[in-house]
Parts: C-alpha cells; sequence; structure tokens
C-alpha cells in the first residue's frame, strides 16, 4: 500500500515537474521576442502609445517580476478578483490581440479540436487494429503485404501534403459526387439558419488527421501479435484444440494491446494539442487554427497558453495510460 502511494505521489511530482519545465522554458523563450509591445503597435507607432502597451500588458516590469507573476497566477489557489483567499481558476492572461482572456479563447477551440481528435483516433483504432491482427494471420501474405506497405507510406506522408491532397482529389475534383466541402468547422448552419454540428465538415479533416495512427496502430498491433502468436501459452490453447477465432479474442488480442494503447495514448495527446496544418487547411477552428492566428500576430500569451495546454494534455494522457496498463496486464500493477 506504501509502495503504491509512493509511485502514485512519484508520478504526481513527475508530471508536476514536467508542467513547470514546459512553462519556464516557453516563458523564457517568448520574453527574448524583441519588444512586443512595438510588434503590436507597428513601427511607425508614437513612444507613447508603445509605452501605454507595455503598461497595460505588464511588458515594463522586469523579467524576473512577470515570471513570478505569471506563475503566481496558475496557481490555483490565493487570492481572487473579490481579493478573497481559496480556490480559485488558474489564469494565463489576457490576449494581447483580442479582448479576451487566454482561457476563454482556448475554451472556445478545445472543443471543436477534441471532436476531431477522437474523432480520427476512433477511425485509427476501428480500422487499423483490425487490419494489424489480420495481418498477423498470414504473415506474408497478400493482405500482409498491403498492410505493412501501406503502413509506411501512411507514416511517411506529411500531414500538410495529406491535407492538401485530401481536400483537392475529394472536396475539389470529386465535390459533386462526395458532397463534402474542402473548409469547414464544427459547428454550421441548417435551412432554418439554427447552429448545429456539421458532419460533413468533420469526414475530410477526421479521415486526413488519422491515417498517420492507422498506419502506426495497424504495425503495432501485427508486431504485437505476431509476438504473442509465437508464445507459449497460445500454443498450448492450440493444442488443446481452440479455435483460430478463440485464440485471436482470448489470447492474443489483449496481450498485444499494451504497445498499441502506448502509441493511441501518445497520437490522441498530439491531436488534441491541435494538427495545426490539417485545421489549417480544412479552416477548422479548433486549437491549432488558433496558434497559427496567434503565431501571426504575435499574440504571445495565447501561444504560451496553447502550449501549456499541450504539455497539460501529455500529462493527463499518459496517466490514463498507465492505467491502462495496469488493467490489461495486473502484473504492472506490481511493478
Amino acid at each position: 500500500m506504501a509502495s503504491g502511494l509512493r509511485i502514485r505521489a512519484h508520478k504526481f511530482f513527475r508530471g508536476a515537474a514536467v508542467l513547470w519545465g514546459s512553462f519556464t522554458l516557453v516563458f523564457l523563450i517568448f520574453s527574448a521576442v524583441p519588444d512586443p509591445a512595438r510588434q503590436l503597435a507597428g513601427q511607425q507607432a508614437d513612444p507613447e502609445v508603445i509605452a501605454d502597451i507595455r503598461a497595460q500588458f505588464g511588458l515594463d516590469q522586469s523579467l524576473g517580476t512577470r515570471y513570478f507573476q505569471a506563475l503566481g497566477a496558475l496557481v490555483p489557489w490565493g487570492e481572487d478578483a473579490n481579493g478573497k483567499w481559496g480556490f480559485r481558476a488558474p489564469s494565463l492572461g489576457r490576449s494581447f490581440v483580442r479582448p479576451q482572456s487566454v482561457l476563454e479563447l482556448l475554451a472556445g477551440a478545445i472543443p471543436a479540436t477534441a471532436v476531431l481528435a477522437f474523432s480520427a483516433l476512433l477511425f485509427a483504432i476501428i480500422l487499423g487494429l483490425p487490419m494489424g491482427l489480420l495481418a498477423a494471420r498470414r504473415p506474408g501474405g497478400w493482405f500482409d503485404r498491403i498492410v505493412v506497405g501501406g503502413s509506411v507510406l501512411g507514416m511517411s506522408a506529411p500531414s500538410f501534403f495529406m491535407a492538401i491532397l485530401m481536400g483537392y482529389v475529394f472536396a475539389v475534383r470529386w465535390g459533386e459526387w462526395t458532397g463534402l466541402p474542402l473548409t469547414g468547422s464544427l459547428w454550421d448552419l441548417n435551412a432554418e439558419g439554427e447552429r448545429v454540428i456539421s458532419v460533413r465538415n468533420l469526414m475530410l479533416p477526421a479521415l486526413t488527421l488519422g491515417m498517420r495512427p492507422l498506419a502506426v496502430l495497424a504495425q503495432l498491433m501485427r508486431g504485437a501479435a505476431l509476438d504473442v502468436l509465437s508464445s507459449p501459452h497460445v500454443r498450448t490453447a492450440q493444442a488443446f484444440g481452440a479455435t483460430e477465432g478463440q485464440v485471436l479474442r482470448r489470447h492474443v488480442l489483449r496481450n498485444a494491446l499494451n504497445p498499441v494503447v502506448t502509441a493511441a495514448s501518445g497520437w490522441l495527446a498530439q491531436m488534441l494539442a491541435g494538427a495545426v496544418f490539417v485545421e489549417f487547411v480544412f479552416g477548422w477552428r479548433g486549437l491549432g487554427f488558433l496558434l497559427f492566428e496567434a503565431l501571426e500576430q504575435h499574440d504571445l500569451p495565447v501561444v504560451m497558453g496553447g502550449v501549456l495546454l499541450v504539455a497539460f494534455t501529455f500529462v493527463v494522457v499518459n496517466a490514463l495510460a498507465d492505467w491502462s496498463y495496469r488493467w490489461l496486464d495486473p502484473r504492472a500493477a506490481q511493478a
């Protein structure tokens, strides 16, 4: 019991250290940007205007003061806006460009990216796991060669290239047949002018974003299944008359899922962090699109908030993946 608590405490503090290190690194990088106030005001702006912008966003303070103020604003305990002490929502500051806080902008962008990421990962899992499992049944067969070759192509194709290619083929060239738009976001207006979720807008970016994880999951599932199929307990089950379907369901699938869970959790964290190129090409207004606009506009607080959200996503997803290992393999709980 005590050992388990120590392991959990160690993982908690390790995750907190990752978040603190990410914040510090991003803060120092963006602090090296030459005079954000002048970039916001323009090169020909009056010195008084630039001084007002510096004072408005606290850029006239020392580096150490700004660092500890920004770090203190992230702590969920302290004095709130009403002057009372207690739990409070962490603050990431305000946007340099938009009249909103960074948290409000991120909260508005996260749902679209979450829907896109989960849809892409679901597509990759539904197709990737059966493909890898079926390929492992007949190593070297025609289906196995198709899966291996397709996985290599899928993993090597850059996201921006596949996004442009998918958009050109299915929305531009075959748009009349497919009925899929080139650009569009999560919400759309129906014939009555009501705001509804648009599945049509989701299909192309989700398929494009899911291609690389599909290739990775299929290849990993194939390799893990081949290892399990050659293990002694599987050969024993086959000797006792277990059918091929029973062996695949009862012995191979669950034992082969650990490396697949690792890959799936990593891809989910990356996609939740925002597929910048895919969202930009298809006009999907999620986190990646927001970060792209923030970089163009030198909106440093939004970029910093997005990077911190990326780090937090990786920490949380890795913790969930660790829990799933313990469910898939109870021996991991004793490690």
